[in-house]
């Protein structure tokens, strides 16, 4: 009996319940997808291959681990729910330093067990839903180290450890590196008591700063010493090219510079060859953001990276760099059509972040529980003569706080997102994860409101 007072119990109760749906429902099944077999080919056996490879090694290192636990990537399923559940575990254990009540925060923490990158894309051969739980945990152990009594070393290392687990599993968690110095800062100055000394900020901005840099700056450099290429991957010249070939025209390669007149031209052409084939795709220039992320997988394979393999060959490292050259000469030649872009693909993130989180059951359920319960404590605080709000003291801090992480993280998200890509499904869901936290955070407070009129 005492057990059932306990919230873990809820929230182990939960993830039992959660998987024991998704094993009737066939989840547990490895579903290949377009990138799978990138993953599966990552040369791990000469270390310039692997840095030269248009992948990092965190995925395909999870793909390993995996195999060697199950033949046919059987245990890959099962082995991204266990990591899941586990982030959210870690997520709970720093928001309990936020929020102190245990049933509250694990409601909250609780609510990310149902997210849209897990459930949609968790089976799939793919490093979403693998990335989304190391920045689900990141956050949490940011919590933890901020708020707690002495920060150790080991708070730090593995604040630094999750920040780089995350983009060598999906380069797009980048943003962590200025999100987390930023995050943790703002989260301090709103939870922990005012009056801090001025000392204490400076040595806490230090501390956030370097343990994001430090393991990326390494990195890339002893890369660029190895293949003479410093960045992480060599990767999103293509989906740069992607989107801003829509804009060329055989007028404009005149106004490239010379070297990328090549690519620019065969460019050209193979969109005009496709057009010829495709009655939907247009070799017209245009600013229609539908025009552009429809055909967005057809320009990097059949139109981008066919034109810079006729230039460069095969050196991989060298076709993203001309196309990332080749797209940033277009955007200087017509910033007038990516600015139209950046606008269009953010209005597009946010609607696809709103609409993706209403129509997940669970959090649609959420929505209307939230808005009933809350009816319900308008109508009987009525009729008590009692309208003044009070009795949550806490909600101040709390629903700021989770505020602060959902909307911080979506907008980090989505604006390095629709740099070089539209603001596609999967990249949105992503970035909208700790949103329903906020959504169950207030549903609790209505709940406390009906409960206490």
């Amino acid at each position: 009996m005492n057990l059932l007072r306990k919230p873990l119990f809820y929230l182990v109760l939960q993830a039992v319940g959660l998987a024991a749906a998704l094993v009737i429902l066939g989840w547990f099944q490895p579903v290949r997808v377009g990138d799978t077999s990138d993953y599966e080919q990552f040369p791990f056996t000469s270390l310039t291959e692997a840095l030269t490879y248009p992948r990092t090694f965190g995925y395909p290192l999870f793909l390993q681990l995996a195999g060697g636990l199950a033949p046919s990537h059987q245990a890959v399923a099962p082995l991204d729910f266990v990591c899941h559940v586990l982030a959210v575990f870690l997520f709970w254990l720093g928001l309990k330093r936020v929020i102190p009540s245990d049933w509250t925060s694990m409601a909250v923490a609780g609510s990310l067990l149902y997210s849209n990158i897990f459930l949609r894309y968790g089976n799939n051969l793919a490093a979403d839903s693998l990335a989304s739980s190391l920045a689900v945990a990141t956050v949490g152990w940011l919590m933890l180290t901020l708020f707690a009594e002495r920060p150790r070393s080991y708070h730090w290392c593995g604040l630094a450890l999750l920040v780089f687990a995350a983009y060598q599993v999906r380069p797009a968690y980048l943003f962590l590196i200025p999100l987390i110095p930023l995050l943790g800062l703002t989260l301090v100055w709103l939870v922990a008591p005012t009056g801090s000394r001025s000392g204490r900020w400076r040595s806490l901005t230090v501390k956030l700063i370097l343990v994001v840099l430090l393991p990326y700056l390494a990195f890339c450099t002893a890369r660029w010493s190895t293949v003479g290429h410093f960045s992480l991957v060599s990767f999103g010249g293509n989906n740069f090219a992607a989107i801003t070939c829509m804009y060329l025209t055989e007028d404009d390669v005149a106004g490239l510079p010379p070297d990328l007149r090549p690519v620019a031209e065969a460019v050209v052409k193979n969109r005009r060859e496709l057009a010829q084939t495709n009655p939907d795709y247009t070799a017209e220039a245009t600013r229609s953001y539908m025009a552009i992320e429809t055909p967005f997988d057809l320009n990097i394979g059949q139109v981008c990276v066919p034109a810079a393999r006729e230039t460069c060959g095969d050196d991989w490292p060298q076709v993203n760099r001309i196309l990332w050259r080749l797209a940033s000469a277009v955007v200087a030649e017509k910033p007038d059509y990516y600015a139209s872009w950046l606008i269009k693909a953010f209005i597009r993130g946010v609607y696809m972040i709103v609409s993706e989180v209403i129509m997940n059951p669970v959090y649609f359920l959420v929505l209307v529980a939230l808005g009933c319960t809350h009816v319900v404590s308008v109508v009987l605080r009525k009729r008590s003569g009692r309208t003044t709000v009070d009795g949550d003291p806490a909600l101040f801090i709390e629903i700021n706080a989770l505020a602060l992480i959902a909307v911080s993280f979506a907008l980090a998200g989505v604006l390095l997102v629709i740099v070089t890509s539209p603001a596609l499904g999967r990249f949105m869901d992503a970035t909208a994860v700790f949103l329903p936290c906020v959504l169950t955070r207030a549903l609790v407070n209505r709940i406390d409101m009906v409960r206490n009129p």
